[in-house]
């Protein structure tokens, strides 16, 4: 997929500084990004997101999520949810969602509720460091429009947020395909030579079903230059953060329940405001890699 450039789609817009008031939306052709305002929005996103993360990844649902075809949890009703709409497909609430991404606050939290993230990873120091932060996750985007307008879009629009908002730290789950974690030994390579957060940030895991980056490397004997990754190999959200100086965990989580394996990952957003690309592999002969995918990079 050809790298876009976002000044090719509609201009951002210039929300006041600190203000809670609503993001505009964008436009990119047919498409329109905007944030969900309607249950029948919602319900919209959360079924392509249980399209996403559970029917083309193999994941394994529990029986409740499995019978009704809705990815739905806790976070949903304290999150703000970016969607995309194809205005070529209607429906009774507008066009069809084909893109969807949930931005989650500290500031609007329930009271003790942490974040999706937590169930994972401690990041109180994290906490202690930065005042506003936010959760990006359930980031996904429908087969049929995976051409990096709705992931540009998307990218967009949050950039206007997280701006608008002051928000001082983005962080998430950064997730690769599947369940084992040595098939990802080029890319976790990279981020042990690039991006591992220091250890007044660390996120140290909290559950069992985890992995060190380090300890997998040995075990393959992945050690030399030639078999660390480039950043071109890693999935296109990720790849975005660590174009913005993203830092991630030194331990990835096994999640057969979404039949991934992640890490957690975050950014200043001082280094947000400038991003001027869609971040997408750059197209070469022979290169048909699947993570341009939306279905790779948070859950």
């Amino acid at each position: 997929m050809p790298e876009t450039n976002l000044s090719e789609l509609s201009n951002t817009p210039s929300p006041s500084t600190g203000s809670d008031a609503p993001v505009p939306s964008i436009h990119g052709g047919p498409f329109e990004a905007r944030f969900a305002t309607t249950p029948q929005e919602l319900e919209q996103a959360q079924r392509l997101r249980y399209q996403v993360l559970f029917k083309d990844s193999n994941g394994n649902p529990d029986p409740e999520k499995a019978a009704s075809g809705v990815d739905v949890d806790e976070w949903d009703a304290n999150a703000d949810h970016i969607i995309v709409c194809d205005n070529r497909e209607n429906t009774a609430s507008g066009g069809k969602v084909v893109g969807t991404l949930r931005i989650a606050s500290n500031k609007k939290l329930a009271p003790q509720q942490l974040f999706y993230t937590e169930q994972a990873f401690d990041l109180s120091n994290l906490r202690k460091r930065y005042d506003h932060i936010v959760e990006l996750g359930r980031f996904c985007i429908s087969p049929s429009t995976r051409n990096g307008i709705v992931l540009g879009l998307i990218w967009k629009l949050a950039s206007a947020y997280i701006l608008q908002r002051e928000v001082e730290l983005m962080l998430g789950c950064a997730s690769f395909p599947g369940a084992d974690a040595s098939l990802h030994t080029r890319e976790f390579g990279f981020l042990l030579a690039h991006a591992i957060a220091p250890q007044e940030l660390a996120m140290p895991p909290v559950v069992a079903n985890q992995v060190s980056l380090q300890q997998l490397i040995d075990s393959t004997q992945c050690g030399s230059a030639d078999a660390i990754g480039e950043l071109r190999d890693m999935p296109p959200l990720v790849r975005g953060y660590l174009k913005m100086g993203a830092r991630c965990s030194d331990s990835a989580i096994i999640d057969p329940v979404f039949n991934t394996t992640f890490v957690c990952i975050y950014v200043d957003a001082a280094n947000f405001a400038n991003t001027t690309t869609l971040l997408a592999p750059k197209k070469t002969a022979g290169n048909t890699s699947a993570k341009a995918d939306g279905n790779q990079g948070a859950e």
